[in-house]
């Protein structure tokens, strides 16, 4: 038969029903700040991504524009090259 001491030996050494529902709050509480600490991180996270895909928009429009700039000055160059043909003139290298 179990007497009062092995009930309290028990206590001691097994955790409770009290307990364990006192760390099941401490650890909700734990798992609340994770959370919070969490979305914080999403939030910077998504402005990174927003500057960054400003910036990658950025580069893509100076590719553009540097593409039509190697377009205009070749045309330039093709133009430049007929006249001086046909105006029988040598343009130096």
């Amino acid at each position: 038969m179990i007497t009062d001491a092995d009930i309290t030996k028990l206590k001691t050494t097994f955790a409770t029903k009290d307990t364990l529902a006192e760390l099941r709050a401490d650890m909700q509480i734990g798992f609340g700040e994770v959370h919070e600490k969490i979305d914080t991180l999403a939030i910077a996270f998504g402005r990174m991504e927003n500057t960054l895909d400003g910036i990658a928009g950025a580069i893509q429009d100076l590719r553009t524009e540097n593409g039509a700039g190697t377009a205009h000055l070749l045309r330039h160059d093709r133009q430049i090259g007929a006249l001086a043909v046909a105006t029988k003139i040598t343009l130096p290298r």
